[in-house]
This record gives structure tokens, sequence and C-alpha cells, in this order.
């Protein structure tokens, strides 16, 4: 496990906000699957919803792309597969892959039905999970995960989200994870990403059939490159240092100048950032500069998987430090993160925009954030612009549909995944996610 920091800093002054120095930290956790560790086996548990919606089209794509999940699993690997609609059927009970003969047949069978039980083959999922555990022989470092995926909103057995979500945030701490994948644009995704944040694990959107294969096979790559487990980030301010704005999304709580992220499992194939901006009023400059102290502090913690086996819990402390001098300094890595950052938070505003008939809002959004990206400084670096100027075409095109009011609910889902993916380092996943010109 490894963690790099980042930090600039820039004075700022009325009218523009009370005197001080805004510090922007960047940081970033990279983990590596260690070289000479035997791997070890993972539960995978696949919920596919097959309620009446899903017919056609969707239920071919989440077949195909959970077929191929499982051609990616090892022999010793436990899988268990369940189809819901109202009610919940076992497909295939969790044994080892080695021992499930027919089950490529037996999910290409599955049939669509009617309503949606999520709760029942959510639960039937972590009770296969459960059972898991002694198939995998309790092994340290194993995963267990359940990914559920559906395209609509629970309408039958447990409905009420709150008591979703603690279901999943109970699991976790059995250590069951869960990932959601959400289809089309009928499905609760505030739910799913709620669920998906409780349970430790990611939160995926497929607007297009073709495209559940590629979000599958991604998820896949995450639990078979797992580095580390159980990532948290705790940041510590100095008294009288202040938190301007946490860009990362990740869940966190915080108790008086202390906040606390946490990241999930760390895997080798995905960096995960923390991106905050603290501000440090004038009259306390002097003060803190002549200390020489770190006006924050970083504590990195996970349960990191070693060479030849086994779990080790680590820790590592980073200070925050800058020299709140007058002169502003920029580290285009950093600018780079925050740009993007704000361009997510604006895709979140205008979402939120049309979900309430303010396409206009909406559009202004998608405006003002295209604005501030074309003319940063960065645009003249090789290396950063063609990131943002894909941010930038991208932003003018929903500008462009909100203005014509031409859009649907998959605009707004599609605008929350853009931001999710952004604020969580899930950039790559845009790949798949990109729409045709």
């Amino acid at each position: 496990m490894d963690a790099v920091l980042l930090v600039d800093h820039q004075p700022i002054a009325p009218p523009a906000g009370p005197a001080g120095v805004v510090v922007r930290a960047l940081l970033t956790i990279s983990g590596q699957v260690p070289a000479h560790r035997q791997r070890t086996p993972l539960a995978i548990s696949l919920v596919l919803d097959r309620s009446g919606s899903m017919s056609g089209d969707r239920l071919e794509a989440a077949k195909a792309a959970s077929i191929s999940a499982v051609e990616r699993l090892h022999p010793d690997d436990v899988v268990s597969v369940i189809a819901f609609d109202g009610q919940v059927d076992v497909v295939a009970p969790p044994a080892p892959r080695a021992q499930h003969f027919q089950l490529v047949q037996q999910v290409s069978d599955i049939g669509s039905g009617g309503s949606t039980n999520l709760s029942g083959g959510w639960l039937r999922g972590r009770q296969h999970m459960e059972q898991a555990l002694g198939m995998l022989g309790s092994l340290e470092g194993s995963s267990r995960r359940i990914v559920l995926l559906t395209d609509g909103h629970a309408n039958a057995g447990i409905i009420d989200p709150s008591t979703l979500v603690e279901l999943a945030r109970t699991a976790r701490a059995m250590g069951i994870t869960t990932t959601t994948i959400g289809v089309g644009e009928g499905y609760d995704d505030a739910l799913l990403r709620s669920m998906a944040d409780a349970g430790g694990g990611n939160s995926w959107y497929v607007e297009r059939p073709d495209q559940a294969q590629d979000v599958l096979a991604e998820e896949m790559g995450n639990l078979l490159s797992v580095s580390a487990q159980g990532l948290s980030v705790t940041l510590t301010l100095q008294d009288s240092v202040a938190m301007l704005a946490t860009h990362s999304s990740w869940p966190a709580t915080s108790v008086a100048n202390t906040f606390t992220f946490d990241l999930g499992d760390l895997y080798a194939s995905e960096p995960k950032p923390v991106l905050v901006e603290l501000f440090v009023p004038a009259d306390r400059l002097d003060a803190l500069a002549s200390s020489g102290a770190a006006i924050a502090t970083l504590v990195v913690q996970a349960d990191v998987l070693l060479d030849g086996g086994g779990v080790e819990h680590r820790s590592m402390t980073l200070g925050v430090a800058a020299s709140l001098e007058t002169q502003s300094t920029l580290v285009p890595e950093v600018e780079h993160a925050v740009l993007l950052a704000r361009a997510a938070k604006a895709r979140e505003e205008a979402a939120r925009c049309q979900r309430h008939g303010d396409a206009a809002g909406a559009q202004e959004f998608m405006m003002q954030a295209s604005s501030e990206l074309s003319s940063s400084p960065l645009m003249e670096d090789p290396h950063m612009a063609e990131a943002l100027q894909s941010q930038v075409r991208d932003l003018n095109a929903l500008a462009e549909r909100y203005e014509q009011r031409d859009f649907s609910e998959t605009e707004a889902k599609y605008q929350m995944q853009r931001s999710y993916n952004a604020r969580r380092g899930k950039r790559q996943y845009d790949d798949v996610l990109k729409r045709e010109p």
C-alpha cells in the first residue's frame, strides 16, 4: 500500500471571501497484489432481477455478463446465482466453481417474470455468502461479495430504503460486501448507490444493455486484484483550520475537527483518491507558520494482504504542510483533480435541477462548468488537456440537450454516474459509459 500526497495553496481576500489561504490536498492511495502470495479464493453471489421490465435485451445482456464473469472464476472460487422477480429462485446454490457443471446453461435458462422483490434476492445472496465462509476455509484476506443487478424499484418484500441500506451495512460488518448495478432509467439510483456505500462495494450504471458485460468485467477485475481491505483515511485539522470542501464522495463521519473517510477495499487495478480544500484564516497564518507544524494530518489504515498469505493491519501518517506564503502555488495534478471534481458536482446539481423540472437551471450548471474547464491554464498542458476537453465536449452536448428540452431520466442517471466516477477515482469507467458523438 502506497500513498502520495500533493498540496498547493492560494491566498484569498474580500470580496472573494474571508482573508486567508486555501490549501488543497490530494491524497492518492494505490495497492499491489503481493507477487508471491498464493491466490486467495473469493466468493460471489450474482443476484439478477428478472422482473417483467428486464425482459428482452436487458435480461439477455445481464445473463451474458454473468456468464462472462463466471468464466473468469478459478475452480476453487465459490459462486451462487439467484434470480428474482416477485419470487426468489436459487439458480445455483453456493459451491466451488468446479462443482457447477451446468452453471452456464442454468444462467442462460433464466426467464423473465413479474414484480421486483429486491430485498428477497439480496437476502438470499447474503445467506449464500454466509455459507461460503466455511467453503473458503475462513481464509484471511478472502472476499465475499453480493452483486445485485436490477432495472427497477423495490416494490415487493422490504421496500423501505433505509432498511435496505442498513441491511447492506450489517452484512459488511460480517465481511460481506455489496455492489449494485442499475440498468436503464427505471431503477432507484439513490437507493442502489446508498446500498453500495453502506455495503463497501461499488455502484455502477448501465445505460445500454451492451454495456453490462464491460461493467461486470470491471467489477470482477477489482475483486481479483484486492490488495488491502477496510481502507480508511482520518483527517485531523489544527484548531484554527477549517474544512472548506470535500470533493471525494466517500462515506464519511466527522467529530469536531476530525473527519474519517471509508474507502472500502483497495484494488491494485484502481488507486483511490481523497481530495479536500482547507482554509486557514489570515489572523492565524503567522502563528502556524512560526510553529512549523502541519496544518493537518492524514492517517491511512488498512488490512494489507501479505506475501505468503495472511493479513497485516498497517497505518501510515502524513502531514499536510503548506508554506502559507502570500504567493500562491499551483500543482497541476491538484488543479486537474479540483477542476474535474467541480465539474462532477455540477453534474449532480444539473441532475437535481432536471428532476425538479428546471431544465434552464440544469443548462446553466453545465455551461458554468464548461466555461471553468475551458478557461483553465491546464488547457495549455498537453498531458492534461485531453481529459479536460473530453469533459467540455460532454458538458456542452448536455447543455444543448437541456436547452432543447431533449432529455429523459437517463440523462440524470448518466450525470450522477459520471459524477460518482470522477469523485471515486473511477474515470476509466467513463470509457464504458461513453456515448456516441
